[in-house]
């Protein structure tokens, strides 16, 4: 190959897009999910926009009937998980915006962090660690705010399950009805 004709190539692939290490870490951590969703006998729809929100997962009763309200869920995937010095749980710095939209939102939220190299993801329930005793505050002005993920909290087809229980608790609070099991 001349020089030339090299360098045309190079070029040429420098002007198209690429598939990185990163797209297909985002896809994993999606098909990891949808695994344990559909295995729960749920469903989970993915937005192309991202307003906070990744996923919306709907639940149905023991006889297939879609429950009220939806669990939405934020993903974050990587390569390797940051673990903190205590060696019980991950880090993750979230941005304030989703920390201010989280804290209003009805349904429940969950922070899941996905890590590429272990093929594991550990989830959050956002509302529930913000009304905990010293729950992160944003400082003002701060773009971030630090959250402590559970290593305990690996995801799992239980973890939906237990989703679904947190969620009927919420409507049942908000005089929804009953929950069931």
């Amino acid at each position: 190959m001349t020089v030339s004709k090299k360098a045309s190539q190079t070029k040429m692939q420098a002007a198209r897009k690429r598939r990185t290490r990163e797209h297909v870490i985002e896809a994993l951590s999606v098909a990891h999910l949808q695994y344990f969703v559909a295995n729960a006998g749920f469903t989970m729809a993915s937005s192309k926009e991202d307003y906070g929100y990744d996923l919306v997962v709907t639940t149905f009763d023991r006889d297939g009937y879609m429950d009220p309200m939806a669990v939405y869920v934020q993903l974050k995937a990587s390569e390797r998980l940051t673990p903190l010095a205590d060696g019980v749980s991950y880090c993750f710095d979230l941005d304030v915006r989703d920390d201010n939209q989280w804290a209003d939102e009805i349904n429940p939220v969950f922070l899941i962090l996905y890590e590429a190299s272990s093929i594991r993801a550990y989830w959050l329930y956002f509302q529930e660690y913000l009304r905990q005793a010293g729950g992160p505050k944003p400082k003002k002005g701060a773009r971030t705010i630090r959250v402590r993920v559970p290593k305990g909290n690996r995801v799992k087809t239980s973890f939906f399950r237990h989703a679904r229980h947190l969620k009927q608790k919420v409507h049942a609070e908000l005089g929804g009805g009953k929950a069931d099991a």
